[in-house]
């Protein structure tokens, strides 16, 4: 595959539009559980956040990606390792993803729909922007970024007239230890970024791109912070938790009478750009350490795994309760290892080996 050097901020673009698709399901109803002082969660997650950004700018310190780094930090033999499970754990998050969004597009509105039309379609698209230049995907990822950030934008500021303030606040001392723990869910989110380390060899090295990553924390946390403002304070901790997608039922009530009161219809269909953003990002990546650690190119590896991403959505997930399981179990756990535990131990190991 052709490689071409991208910006530190187009890859943050992408990343953010990504994060985007399983923020909006996840978080308000699994932090719920911490009351008024759920919406504290992404903001208590923000040290830790910026933690791992700088553990893993450490690691890419020298030239290439997150897997030649494992390898330089862990040895070939276990750095190679790491970097297979992280394949492996890459084709299942596409499965399950994959599973979920065509599970949105036929309840969004084509019920009567075959799902797997919709799974083909998407992934179709996805792996087209894969299998393209690496600033063919980042420049995507920046459109996708821009209308997902007006489009949240817009709802955020039209639903916070819908906020009851006795919903959110007062937040207490005692309240506290209850949101740390609901922190779990958010770091399971961004778990997702650390896919974004293996375009590391296509990033231009420029001064100021260390302030980029971490400004560019610092927003995803408020983002995610805001996001459950709004969805806490227009249902309340209790009404949240039950809910199935809290966000998209807080759109439906969102608009201004007379002007644009469909506000549910366009962010439905703007959120088509977090599933696509989300599934290219893993896709491109799965195909960047097929390539470092088989004797496979990453154009070559881009077709194969497509076929196995929409083999396993389908017979993986043969209904809804298996999907929900999967959530819950596995990727949650399995994102809190392969962001945080993973890459923080090979920081480790490294640095006592005197490698990193």
């Amino acid at each position: 595959m052709e490689q071409e050097k991208i910006s530190m901020r187009e890859l943050l673009a992408l990343l953010f539009a990504a994060l985007l698709c399983p923020a909006v399901r996840a978080l308000p109803a699994r932090t719920a559980g911490a009351g008024r002082g759920g919406w504290l969660t992404a903001l208590l997650a923000l040290p830790v956040l910026l933690l791992l950004c700088g553990g893993l700018l450490r690691l890419l310190r020298q030239e290439g990606g997150l897997s030649q780094a494992l390898r330089r930090t862990l040895g070939r033999g276990m750095g190679t390792v790491a970097a297979g499970l992280y394949l492996l754990w890459g084709v299942v998050l596409l499965c399950v993803n994959l599973r979920l969004f065509g599970l949105r597009a036929v309840s969004a509105g084509y019920r009567n729909a075959p799902m797997p039309l919709f799974m083909a379609a998407l992934l179709a698209l996805a792996l087209w922007l894969a299998r393209r230049r690496a600033g063919v995907l980042v420049r995507a990822g920046q459109v996708f970024a821009l209308a997902l950030a007006l489009g949240l934008g817009t709802v955020l500021v039209l639903g916070s007239v819908q906020v009851d303030p006795k919903n959110v606040l007062p937040v207490w001392v005692e309240d506290l230890p209850g949101a740390a723990a609901g922190t779990l869910p958010v770091f399971g989110v961004l778990g997702y970024a650390v896919y974004g380390a293996f375009f590391g060899e296509s990033v231009t090295r420029q001064e100021g791109g260390r302030k980029q990553v971490f400004r560019w924390a610092a927003v995803v946390c408020l983002t995610l912070a805001a996001l459950q403002w709004v969805c806490l304070g227009a249902f309340g901790p209790g009404l949240t938790g039950r809910m199935e997608a809290p966000f998209f039922m807080m759109v439906k009530g969102v608009g201004i009478e007379g002007a644009f009161e469909r506000v549910e219809a366009v962010i439905i269909a703007l959120w088509v750009f977090a599933d696509l953003a989300l599934l290219a990002l893993l896709l491109r990546a799965c195909c960047k350490i097929a390539a470092d650690i088989l004797p496979i190119e990453e154009r070559q590896a881009a077709w194969p795994l497509a076929v196995i991403v929409l083999a396993g959505a389908l017979w993986l997930f043969p209904n809804t309760f298996l999907l929900e399981n999967w959530l819950e179990r596995v990727v949650l756990p399995g994102n809190l290892v392969a962001g945080f535990v993973l890459p923080g131990g090979a920081l480790l190991l490294g640095a006592l080996r005197g490698r990193v």
